[in-house]
Parts: structure tokens; C-alpha cells; sequence
């Protein structure tokens, strides 16, 4: 049963209709969780608005009341940033999920926050032109989750993450004030860029509720290349030349000795180039035109100085999907024979690849966890997973211990301590090895800028709001204070 005062949900009920207006807790089950661990958070009323409008009227009484407000994407982050930690409402934006519109002239696609990123993408091909920052989640998530947290993909080591082709946003302030951020013209230096300042907010500003991408035009054609390695050094000392040569691969995957193991494991007979003499796989796409293999003569040359091994090149679809298979099941093969995992996504500089991987299984060793390093090599930005069995006493705790010596070795290279998936709840407690008092002050202050009550994702990244307690027959704002029901 809902703790918010019954006055406040008839409200809501009068601007979305009871029909998307619900406390039912079997209904509100699925949204008080997303994919970080096994974490999940009860909250009061879930909230399915369908235009700007709705969402305004919604923060101001909110804003009024002090309720805490969670806005919710496609629900496949892993740091928790959807995570409903004070309670309040969970704003979704699933009911708006139109793509408005698209010009090739202009080179922009206008389309709602609730959009899936796949079938953004997949519209934008259909009329020629090109988005190329597509998460592996694209299936599920949506684009403003996306902005939300500046997403990444394997393709930005050569396109750049999400915020670099944000034109334009629609936000609702916390106040319930409308506003457009910037323009959709492609060149614009006009006042500061209130837009980049929404991109990675992480729904603590505002809730993002229109989006205008910059597209591209397609690429000409697309190789796989997959080289295996005896000895991850040498996978590593292969990154580091590609970086330094005149090449632009669209994506560098490295995949350790750990996750190869794991996932090789999962898919058996399947498993390509996967013999256990083999420690590390590069996954590297070009794009250009089988026929014009500049490119590739160049990066074989590379990729042979490092490995005796095969190289295999796919050319047509189904080749390439071939070559991307053990690279695209390691999730599943994490969760295979009842484990779970967490993923630290820091980012280190890319001359301490080779050393970053081994002091973090030193690390994870010394905790005794298994760790799986894979991911966006060229970036410096792998996806460490610390990989355990469900149930297991105590796992949780190492983990957690692991997690803390690896941001803090990863802080102290001159990484960060996300690449691409935001810091949510899970990260936030870390955020001091990065920042200074300062710095996290002045982030505090444009949040009370934007948001001076305080409503908007109370408890995640950098904001401090008071306790989230609840006592019983009482719902808790978001600055601590109860209200009598």
C-alpha cells in the first residue's frame, strides 16, 4: 500500500489516468529494480505520463509535497542509477516512444526519450543515414536513458559516445518548467551549452523527454577480423600499435583469459578459436569495402607481429556474425551456473592496459574473486567483471572490497571511474577518489540550480539529500521530512 497522501495520488491519477497511475506492488515489482546485481528498492506509486506536459504537472506537485521522483528508462543500467532509493514515484518514460521525425538534409533525427536505441537506429538506416553510438543493450534500453548517461558502445573507439552527437533536448526542469537546451543546427557557439550540461546528468537535473541526434552518412562496408593470442601482453602491445598507426578501426575488442575461459565453457562446440592455448582474443571491425583491403593489409601486419595464430576475416553478414559470437554471449556466460557479477566499467589511460588487467586480478586474488576482463580496449575502457556464485557467504563483501582497491589503483593511473555506464547508486560512494570537495560541491550546487527541492533521483551520484528513512504510516520526502498519509 502506497505512503503517499491519498489527496496526491488522485492527483496524479486526474493528469495520466488511473490506467497509468498504479501502487498495485505486483505492478511495481519489475520497476523497483534494474540489471545491478540483485538489488532491489520498494517505492510507493508508479507513474506512466505520455507527453512533457503531464510530466510537468507531475514535478510540481511533487516538488510541493517533496517527492522523491525516479525517472526510468529501459531499466538496463547496472550502477542503479534507476533504482527508486528514497521511495516516491517511479517516472516512466516507456509511453513516449515516437520517432517525430528525420531529416537528411539537415542531418537530425528528432524522437522521444522512451524511443528503444535499436529501433532508432534501425529507422535512420532505413532512409540512408547513420547513429552510430549502439550499446549491446540497444534491444531494451532507450535513448533518453542513453543521454542520461552518456552511453558508450563498442563502437566508440572510433565514433565517440552518446553526447557527441547531441544537437538538442527537451528537459522538464524539477520545478515543472519546460525548456528546449539548444538548437538543432549543427554548428552553434551561442551562450554556454546547457545541453552537454543534461548529457550524464543521470535524471538529477531534469527529466529528458525529447531528443535530436546528429547522424552521419553510412559507412561504406564493414570487416571482422578476429586474431587470437598465447599471451595477453602481446594482445595488449597489438592495441597500443593499432592506437599508434594511421588506422580508425570502428571497434577493438579484447577478450581475457578469464571471460575466453567462461564463455568458451558456455557455448562449447560453438566457441570459436577458443583452444586452451589460447589466452586472449582481439575483436577488431574496419570499415571499408571488402575489395579495398588497404586497411586490412595494414592492421595483419600489425596483428602478426604479436600472434602465430590464425586471423580470421569475415566479410559477409553471416561471417561476421560468426566472429562476434564469444564476444556477445560473455554476459550470459556470467550468469551461467549460478553466478552473478558486478561490472566495474573504469576507463585507465591505454598505456596501462596490460598493467591495469594484472594488478586488478592481483586485486580480485587477494579478495577471492574471480575477475573476467573484457571490452573496449582501444578506449582503455574494459569492463571488469568480479564474477561469483550466487548465495555464496560473504561474496557480496569481497566483492565490494575488490571493487574499492580497483577504483582507487584505476583513480590513481589517471582513470576515471566510469567509462560509459554512469554512477548511479552503486558507484557514488567512490566518487571522492576521482573528485575534490570542490568539485563535488559545485556539482551539488547546479543540481539545486536546477533542481532546488530536491526531488529529482535523490541519493545517486554526487547528491546528498538528508535520510532515507521511513517510519511506518508515514511516507518520507526527499530532504528526510515525514508526511502524515
Amino acid at each position: 500500500m502506497s505512503c503517499l497522501p491519498v489527496k496526491v495520488i488522485a492527483l496524479f491519477n486526474d493528469i495520466c489516468g488511473e490506467r497509468y497511475v498504479t501502487t498495485d506492488p505486483a505492478e511495481l515489482y519489475p520497476y523497483g529494480k534494474d540489471e545491478t546485481l540483485d538489488l532491489h528498492f520498494p517505492f510507493d506509486v508508479l507513474l506512466k505520463p505520455s507527453c512533457p506536459e503531464e510530466i510537468s504537472s507531475i514535478l510540481r506537485i511533487c516538488a510541493e509535497h517533496g517527492i522523491p521522483v525516479t525517472p526510468r528508462g529501459g531499466g538496463s543500467g547496472v550502477t542503479g542509477g534507476a533504482l527508486p532509493v528514497r521511495k516516491g514515484i517511479v517516472l516512466s518514460m516507456e509511453r513516449l516512444n515516437r520517432i517525430i521525425s528525420i531529416s537528411p538534409e539537415d542531418g537530425y533525427v528528432k524522437a522521444e526519450a522512451g524511443v528503444l536505441t535499436a529501433e532508432l537506429c534501425r529507422a535512420v538506416r532505413e532512409i540512408g543515414c547513420y547513429f552510430p553510438v549502439e550499446p549491446t543493450s540497444s534491444a531494451s534500453c532507450f535513448i533518453g536513458g542513453n543521454v542520461a548517461l552518456n552511453a558508450g558502445s563498442p563502437k566508440s573507439c572510433k565514433y565517440g559516445k552518446t553526447g557527441e552527437y547531441v544537437l538538442n533536448l527537451e528537459v522538464v526542469l524539477g520545478s515543472g518548467e519546460i525548456i528546449w537546451t539548444g538548437s538543432n543546427s549543427r554548428k552553434n557557439s551561442t551562450g554556454l551549452n546547457l545541453t552537454q550540461l543534461f548529457v550524464g546528468s543521470e535524471g538529477m537535473l531534469g527529466v529528458i523527454t525529447k531528443v535530436v541526434y546528429r547522424l552521419l552518412p553510412p559507412p561504406p562496408g564493414e570487416l571482422v577480423i578476429l586474431a587470437t593470442f598465447r599471451h595477453l601482453h602481446d594482445a595488449c602491445q597489438a592495441v597500443l600499435d593499432i592506437r599508434r598507426s594511421s588506422l580508425s578501426p570502428s571497434e577493438v575488442e579484447l577478450i581475457g583469459p578469464e571471460a575466453l575461459r567462461l564463455t568458451a565453457d558456455h557455448l562449447g562446440d560453438e566457441a570459436t578459436m577458443a583452444d586452451n592455448h589460447i589466452s586472449a582474443h582481439l575483436l577488431i571491425a574496419l570499415e571499408e569495402q571488402p575489395g579495398d583491403p588497404v586497411g586490412l593489409d595494414m592492421l595483419c601486419a600489425i596483428l602478426e607481429k604479436y600472434t602465430g595464430e590464425s586471423i580470421l576475416v569475415g566479410q559477409t553478414h553471416s561471417e561476421r556474425e560468426h566472429l562476434r559470437r564469444l564476444r556477445l554471449h560473455i554476459g550470459t556466460a556470467m550468469t551461467g551456473n549460478n553466478r552473478k557479477y558486478r561490472d566495474v566499467d573504469v576507463c585507465v589511460p591505454l598505456s596501462c592496459l596490460y598493467q591495469y588487467i594484472m594488478a586488478v586480478k592481483e586485486m580480485a586474488d587477494s579478495e577471492h574473486v574471480m575477475v573476467a576482463s573484457f571490452g573496449h580496449a582501444l578506449d582503455g575502457n574494459l569492463h571488469t567483471m568480479l564474477v561469483t556464485d550466487s548465495g555464496e557467504e560473504g561474496a557480496m563483501d569481497r566483492i565490494d572490497r575488490a571493487a574499492h582497491k580497483i577504483y582507487a589503483y584505476a583513480t590513481g593511473i589517471g582513470g576515471v571511474i566510469s567509462g560509459e555506464h554512469g554512477i548511479g547508486w552503486l558507484q557514488s560512494r567512490y566518487l571522492g577518489l576521482q573528485f575534490s570537495h570542490k568539485q563535488l560541491d559545485l556539482m551539488n550546487q547546479l543540481k539545486k540550480v536546477f533542481d532546488p527541492d530536491g526531488v529529482l533521483n535523490p541519493g545517486k551520484s554526487f547528491t546528498v539529500f538528508g535520510d532515507a528513512s521511513k517510519a511506518d504510516g508515514k511516507f518520507c520526502n526527499a530532504g528526510g521530512n515525514c508526511l502524515e498519509r
